[in-house]
């Protein structure tokens, strides 16, 4: 423990593999959605909320939420790292595809949830951000988090009468964490390292499928 802190103050403790950055993303979006979930949520419920998770139906609710509000923040946490990854000095749909290819293999980690059939939904929504980000200058991060906000306010398991005047709420401390899970990039990240390794993926021909087996005689 002590030799992995010493690492990290030293600033050899860094991000510089596409494997390294999926674990980070994943990590940093799960931080994000846990917290801007669970947090709401037992805000609303009150004094209530230990009673209320009890429940059944509350708790399946609740475990959807959580699901579709990490893939969604997974979206934005990796336009953030783009953003991240373009003032360090690199663009270019390369780069934005072999980003996706990371929240990709981040995304798949996990076993797909009992509400759904698979991620393509969300795979495909994540490369059409990233791509659509690269057609301007790099956003301000805390301009990052509105689309997110969007799904998880749409699933929170909290009557809508009850959250009709909180989706401004919730998309600020959403877009607060983002600027924190920035920083954070800033403190752990080898830019040029991830630049160089996500661009080249990116850039890499898909491989071939293989030749189908030969029909029986």
């Amino acid at each position: 423990m002590l030799e992995a802190l010493r690492r990290l103050a030293s600033g050899r403790d860094r991000v510089a593999t596409p494997e390294g950055l999926a674990d980070f993303l994943a990590a940093r979006a799960a931080f994000v959605s846990q917290k801007s979930t669970l947090d709401y949520c037992r805000a609303r419920a009150g004094v209530g909320w230990p009673q209320l998770f009890r429940e059944d139906e509350f708790g399946r609710a609740m475990e959807r939420c959580r699901w579709e509000a990490y893939a969604a923040v997974l979206g934005d946490v990796g336009e953030v790292a783009l953003i991240y990854l373009r003032h360090a000095g690199f663009d270019g749909p390369p780069l934005a595809a072999g980003l996706a290819g990371v929240l990709g293999d981040a995304l798949r980690r996990h076993p797909v949830p009992s509400h759904r059939r698979g991620w393509d939904d969300v795979l495909a929504a994540h490369a059409a951000q990233l791509h659509r980000a690269l057609m301007a200058p790099p956003r301000a991060v805390r301009e990052v988090g509105r689309g997110s906000a969007r799904r998880v306010f749409e699933v929170l398991p909290i009557h809508t009468n009850l959250k009709a005047h909180d989706r401004e709420m919730v998309t600020n401390n959403i877009r607060f964490l983002l600027c924190s899970a920035y920083a954070a990039m800033e403190a752990r990240l080898d830019g040029r390292a991830l630049g160089v390794a996500l661009t080249a993926a990116g850039d890499a021909p898909a491989a071939p499928c293989a030749a189908p087996p030969p029909a029986p005689p």
